[in-house]
């Protein structure tokens, strides 16, 4: 009689198996993640293209874009109200978001935004969080602060000088009331809303949605898309505590960090941001834009011709 032995697998088999698993592992991972990020960008286009329906239905009824924030900047007459008040809460009637409004409209006329209830300061509105970030959903110190930010101009955001349309180019600053009349450039050229990303610390107050002081909810276009720490750091809180390392290449004296701010487009999603235009379309535009090109779309009346992204 003849035994039969049972074979095994060797240890070099073994290990070309292994290695095998180990690249197709390898060759899966990059297209889940890229699966992944499709769908998160698919998620928050939809989020500013509803911002964008949202502020069109808005000027249906009101005639014009909510104002960008409402203090008077450098007086700061707390008697004028509501103070620090952002276009986020005047859309929030028009984003499913009734209820927060219901709650806080008999305050806005006696009361300065960041004393509201702090159960609705603090309700994060998922429509405002791009899914690419990983601080996104952030709560700061006065409430909620979102992804997406108002398009306001194309140079440093002077608290001094923004409430004057005349040197606030874009569509949100201090009291703006811009209507699609006075988009002279045309809808389709000029943007609306941009993403920023959200910082990790809980003092950065980029995105403050309910403490409108220094430009928090809106963006200038001064450097390009998700432009080098070295050149504008990504997150920058207002105040007379943080120096701005951009204004080194401004040539701008830090004697006036508390009246200048500048929050560039950034966001999570690989080469480039998403942004809503004038028109309610969605535009993603990538790192490579040409930086008078990024200007010349955040600027309603300029004139200027449009190139390619």
């Amino acid at each position: 009689m003849s035994l039969s032995k049972s074979k095994g697998f060797t240890l070099v088999e073994l290990l070309v198996v292994i290695a095998i698993i180990g690249v197709l592992i390898a060759l899966l991972l990059p297209a889940v993640q890229q699966a992944r990020e499709a769908a998160r960008r698919i998620q928050c286009t939809n989020n500013l293209k509803q911002l964008g329906l949202a502020m069109h239905n808005y000027h249906d009824t009101y005639g014009s874009f909510p104002y960008g924030q409402y203090n008077t900047q450098q007086s700061e007459d707390t008697s004028e109200n509501p103070n620090r008040s952002t276009w986020f809460v005047a859309t929030l009637p028009f984003v499913e978001q009734s209820a927060m409004y219901d709650t806080i409209q008999p305050l806005m006329s006696t009361s300065a935004a960041n004393t509201w209830p702090e159960n609705v300061r603090k309700t994060v509105v998922e429509g405002f969080v791009c899914p690419s970030d990983p601080n996104g959903g952030k709560i700061g110190n006065d409430g909620f602060q979102g992804n997406y930010v108002g398009n306001a101009n194309d140079n440093v955001l002077n608290q001094a000088v923004a409430a004057e349309s005349s040197a606030m180019g874009g569509l949100f600053f201090v009291k703006s009331k811009i209507g699609l009349r006075d988009i002279t450039d045309g809808t389709s050229n000029t943007l609306m809303f941009g993403e920023i990303r959200q910082s990790p610390q809980i003092e950065c107050t980029l995105g403050n949605y309910w403490n409108g002081w220094a430009m928090e909810s809106m963006f200038t276009t001064v450097f390009g898309v998700n432009t080098p720490l070295g050149a504008a750091p990504d997150f920058v809180p207002a105040g007379t505590d943080v120096k701005n390392p951009w204004r080194d290449t401004q040539g701008m004296p830090y004697a006036d960090e508390n009246t200048m701010t500048c929050f560039e487009l950034r966001s999570a999603h690989p080469g480039g941001v998403m942004t809503t235009r004038a028109d309610g379309s969605v535009t993603f535009i990538p790192e490579t834009v040409n930086t008078n090109t990024l200007k010349y779309l955040s600027r309603r009346d300029d004139g200027k011709v449009i190139g390619s992204l």
